[in-house]
């Protein structure tokens, strides 16, 4: 009650002296990254910060198409070979110069199985690297890899830091519009303006993000005015709230971030494909996205949207049936064992997201309703994240965020791609896939490469390699004040590089 009556509509939330506020701007994060090397970092809290960074020798705009960045522009001489040439006169934030040399000395170290860098999986088509001179880069491809400039996002570190995989992410300089001063997990990120920024000099010279794990203080937090903006990370019972609030601005737009639950398929009971298929059947997601979501989601049928280009529109959510669910595990030989009809338990790993644990305790109401007993584990989001790349799990739940290439497909169900060189956490081991998406990267003929990933996404539906959930909305909620902030796929922060508060 207390809560409601802090959020009801009123006057504007005070604000501290706009002198205090012209340079600088405070962010709430309702989780840390384990890492900020470029190299390694694989989850979104990292993902979204980065960009402020670091740059690729491409990246990608706002639609998802490949645009230039530290390149100045491209040439495919071949299907085999692809020749670049950089912008003069870029820098590190230490003041050294960004040449070819560290161009390829970046991508030779995250080409190298024995580094375990997540970008190993697409980069190791890469048969050599040429640099005829500083400002030019030479890539020669073992064979035609249609999302080779996709992988070519990957972000570009000194030459001097690639010599070894320790090197702490304080001495990693990038050439983006900031540099890295403080990483203190779980407590705060700040970064400062790169004062070497080749291009427009950002408005603000400092950016903090404040990790504030419980959605109630970030809330408090924000309706005080002690951070300035919240992205994605605002429960959605206090959104009305806010809508109403003089000060505050409420930005809202359909997502594609894919919210899924994911199976070890090396255990004995979920490896069965029948329970796999009895759980999809078994969770009533329009319930959990009406009552919890308040309905800033859309229910999924796969990885992709309905918008990207090479998704299925022939895939359907999967319907509420827990009938069918019940039938199906007792088809699989699993009888109920004990009077309270319970057939077996399964474990249940989320991090310590309020929101994430709600869900978890929704999902365990309606799986017991079908004899599964769920143990619900929380961890903190290290510990969570590194279980699961380890494959230590029965279920777990995650999103993945900002999808543009479906080359992604290779990195998280291809037998290889198992952590570190990928995200098949899972185990899934399928001929018939390793094939299809082998064969993906070779075809340019764009619709050709649609009808295999409409087979891949079949494949991916049939065999409940994960649940699929819903795709969330992007909610950003910030200080009116402030203008520049566009929301970004996958929830970057890229557009901070514009950003700056208005005059009162």
């Amino acid at each position: 009650m207390l809560l409601v009556l802090i959020l009801l509509p009123g006057a504007c939330s005070p604000l501290p002296p706009a002198k205090n506020h012209d340079d600088q701007i405070t962010i709430g994060l309702e989780g840390s990254p384990t890492t900020l090397d470029p190299r390694y970092t694989t989850d979104a809290y990292g993902s979204r910060i980065l960009p402020l960074i670091y740059n690729g020798l491409v990246t990608t705009d706002r639609h998802g198409s490949i645009v230039a960045d530290l390149a100045n522009s491209w040439k495919i001489i071949d299907n085999h070979t692809y020749l670049f040439r950089l912008r003069p006169k870029v820098s590190f934030s230490d003041g050294s110069p960004c040449t070819s040399k560290d161009i390829k000395a970046t991508i030779d170290f995250m080409r190298k199985p024995d580094n375990g860098c997540p970008a190993y999986g697409s980069l190791n088509i890469i048969d050599s690297i040429q640099t005829p001179d500083s400002l030019t880069v030479v890539f020669h491809l073992k064979k035609p890899f249609a999302s080779f400039l996709y992988a070519l996002t990957c972000y570009i570190v000194p030459a001097s830091c690639c010599q070894h995989s320790l090197t702490k992410p304080m001495d990693i300089p990038g050439t983006g519009a900031f540099r890295l001063v403080e990483f203190a997990r779980g407590h705060r990120i700040i970064l400062s303006r790169n004062p070497h920024y080749d291009l427009a000099t950002p408005h603000l010279k400092r950016i903090c993000f404040k990790i504030i794990t419980n959605d109630t203080t970030r809330i408090l937090a924000l309706k005080k005015g002690t951070v300035d903006l919240v992205q994605n990370a605002i429960p959605p019972y206090a959104l009305k709230f806010f809508q109403r609030d003089q000060c505050l601005r409420v930005l809202s737009r359909q997502g594609s971030g894919y919210k899924y639950i994911g199976y070890n398929l090396k255990d004995p009971i979920v490896g069965n494909i029948m329970v796999r298929r009895a759980i999809s059947l078994a969770i009533d997601r329009r319930q959990i996205i009406r009552y919890v979501l308040k309905n800033q989601a859309r229910l999924a049928n796969g990885l992709l949207p309905p918008e990207h280009w090479a998704s299925t529109q022939f895939l359907k959510p999967d319907s509420f049936d827990p009938d069918q669910a019940a039938m199906i595990l007792d088809q699989a030989g699993f009888p109920p064992q004990d009077p309270e009809g319970i057939r077996f338990s399964l474990s249940y790993k989320t991090s310590t997201n309020q929101e994430s644990y709600e869900i978890a305790q929704i999902i365990k109401k309606q799986l017991a309703q079908i004899g599964i007993r769920i143990d619900i584990l929380r961890f903190e989001w290290g510990t969570f994240f590194a279980d699961i790349k380890k494959g230590n799990f029965q279920l777990y739940s995650l999103k993945w965020i900002g999808i543009q290439d479906p080359d992604i497909f290779h990195y998280i169900f291809h037998s290889s791609s198992i952590p570190p060189q990928g995200a098949n956490r899972g185990r899934f081991s399928n001929r018939e896939m390793d094939s299809l998406l082998e064969e993906s990267r070779t075809v340019i003929d764009l619709k050709k490469r649609r009808q295999i990933f409409f087979r891949i996404q079949q494949i991916v539906a049939e065999q409940k390699i994960y649940t699929s959930l819903w795709y969330r909305n992007d909610v950003v909620i910030m200080k009116r004040r402030l203008e520049g902030f566009e929301i970004y796929p996958g929830g970057a922060y890229t557009s901070l590089r514009k950003v700056k508060w208005q005059d009162t």
